[in-house]
């Protein structure tokens, strides 16, 4: 059976990453294709925005006043797909949004139309499979649908081989136009509290039109 249609291409960009330093109120937007990385006035932290499948913007837990790095940008018109990666020395920050129709066309034997929204939102799972290797379900700490804003998240907490503790958390939530935004957050320190993290990340999304 095909691994994962388009979406699993996401996990390909390594060979297209770049790296940047963010730093400072001044940073200046980083466009990338239709994407957009620049400060929140407000909070003093970096937001994404996107305008392709869909517009959206999702704020993020990196403040300007200290240093954030972004790589492994990717915005492909043809396959629908906006994602990129951010962290600094505590935490890292992935986002990804897809395109569900496109996932639909190119793997219809793991995405449907006629499913359901909790279904749709762990489908794409199915493409960390190979990329997160230690995210098993023995190392499975937390999982839950939350219904009323649509998404799916799962917790991981991972002991490598030299004892070094590390929490992984991934959320996948559905948009109102069919679409599917993926974060996921991963401890480099153990310090942070990477689910309030990803709940704020997944939850702050605002849909434009």
């Amino acid at each position: 059976m095909k691994k994962i249609l388009s979406i699993s291409l996401i996990f390909a960009v390594l060979v297209l990453s770049g790296c940047a330093i963010l730093t400072g109120t001044r940073m200046r937007p980083i466009v990338l294709g239709q994407m957009l990385i620049y400060v929140r006035v407000s909070t003093a932290k970096a937001y994404i925005a996107t305008e392709m499948p869909e517009k959206l913007e999702i704020d993020t837990p990196y403040n300007v006043n200290f240093p954030f790095y972004y790589k492994n940008a990717v915005h492909d018109t043809t396959k629908g797909i906006a994602s990129v990666t951010l962290f600094n020395e505590d935490l890292e920050m992935g986002f990804i949004l897809a395109s569900y129709s496109k996932a639909v066309q190119n793997n219809p034997e793991v995405f449907q139309n006629d499913i359901s929204d909790s279904l749709k939102t762990t489908r794409i799972f199915t493409a960390y499979d190979e990329f997160f290797k230690d995210c098993t379900n023995e190392n499975l700490i937390d999982a839950d649908y939350n219904s009323e804003k649509k998404y799916t998240h799962r917790c991981y907490k991972i002991t490598h081989d030299d004892g070094t503790p590390e929490e992984t958390c991934i959320a996948s939530r559905l948009t109102p136009k069919g679409n599917i935004v993926v974060v996921f957050m991963r401890s480099l320190t153990f310090d942070t509290n990477v689910r309030t993290e990803l709940f704020d990340a997944i939850e702050s999304i605002e849909f434009k039109d």
